[in-house]
């Protein structure tokens, strides 16, 4: 027997055993998302969807907390007759009113797999809720829906399986975990950005580009480039910007056809590289925004610290 391969369909969440129905249809939107609100964009959608919900044991409704718990089982009567019915695989749609009303069907699908992510979010089963502006608003619009129907007011803080949710600046639904991993991951990010305060991790992640860049240098300047890493305690091989070294070794790679060592072998040609990243910061060949224009100050400095201990 044949297995039937299982893939994610991006535009609605969905398995599928087409490959085909793999293509984003709103890149531009996605590439957004991707970039600037998921904390974790190579999660496994596929387990994501296959691992069983984890639900609450009983169902319960206070108004008065504003919160409910949703269990196996339960039915939640919505728009046109149409019945949302949990498991802990999903939320299916059945009933209706009028077979022919698709209107409203789509309208209670929606507001099906809306939730069936909101609680695989709650359960933590799922990180990501969407992967682009139009899917959030569909999504927002589900959950607004559905959250009607059970009497929860989403205008304001509400919690779902114990797991509280609010509108971020974008007007989405945030749930209190993604807010904490969200702050925590800025904090990352920020303390990265350091030498003196990024993670064990980094530090390695720095130590390798670093060794790629300086493997023909002197040992002096090895050891220059380190000093000059913990007296400015700056990271210049961030992860969220291009380091100018980089743009430059491209650069020669691309002009030479394959040579991208730019400090070659010795203090001299070290020296005349500095000088040629420290002019490319002062000319850079776009239009820089502010936090980039923050960077590249912080890298002038590394870079002018360095060629004075190389100078030594």
């Amino acid at each position: 027997m044949q297995s039937i391969s299982s893939y994610i369909n991006p535009n609605t969440r969905g398995l599928t055993s087409n490959y085909k129905n793999t293509a984003i249809k709103d890149k531009e939107a996605y590439n957004g998302v991707m970039s600037q609100h998921l904390l974790n964009p190579v999660e496994d959608l596929v387990q994501a969807l296959k691992t069983p919900i984890k639900l609450a044991k009983s169902a319960s409704l206070s108004r008065q907390n504003n919160s409910v718990n949703i269990a196996e089982g339960q039915s939640i009567r919505v728009n046109g007759g149409h019945v949302l019915t949990v498991t802990t695989h999903g939320v299916e749609v059945s009933g209706g009113d009028n077979p022919y009303d698709t209107e409203s069907y789509v309208k209670a699908q929606r507001m099906a797999d809306a939730l069936a992510s909101m609680l695989r979010n709650a359960g933590g089963t799922m990180t990501t809720v969407a992967h682009s502006k139009e899917e959030y608003a569909r999504y927002i619009e589900g959950i607004t829906d559905v959250m009607s129907y059970l009497g929860i007011d989403t205008s304001k803080d509400f919690t779902v399986n114990g797991m509280r949710y609010s509108k971020n600046k974008d007007g989405w639904y945030e749930s209190e975990a993604n807010s904490d991993a969200q702050a925590a991951y800025e904090q990352l990010k920020a303390n990265n950005r350091t030498y003196q305060f990024a993670d064990e991790k980094t530090k390695k992640q720095i130590a390798y580009i670093r060794d790629y860049y300086l493997q023909t240098v002197p040992e002096s300047v090895k050891a220059a480039w380190q000093e000059t890493l913990e007296e400015t305690s700056f990271n210049p091989f961030q992860t969220d910007a291009v380091s100018t070294l980089t743009q430059l070794s491209v650069e020669q790679d691309f002009l030479t056809g394959g040579d991208d060592n730019i400090f070659g072998e010795t203090k001299e040609s070290c020296l005349a590289a500095i000088d040629k990243i420290l002019e490319r910061i002062e000319n850079p060949l776009a239009a820089v925004t502010e936090e980039r224009a923050a960077y590249l100050q912080q890298e002038k400095e590394f870079y002018t610290v360095l060629a004075s201990k190389i100078g030594e």
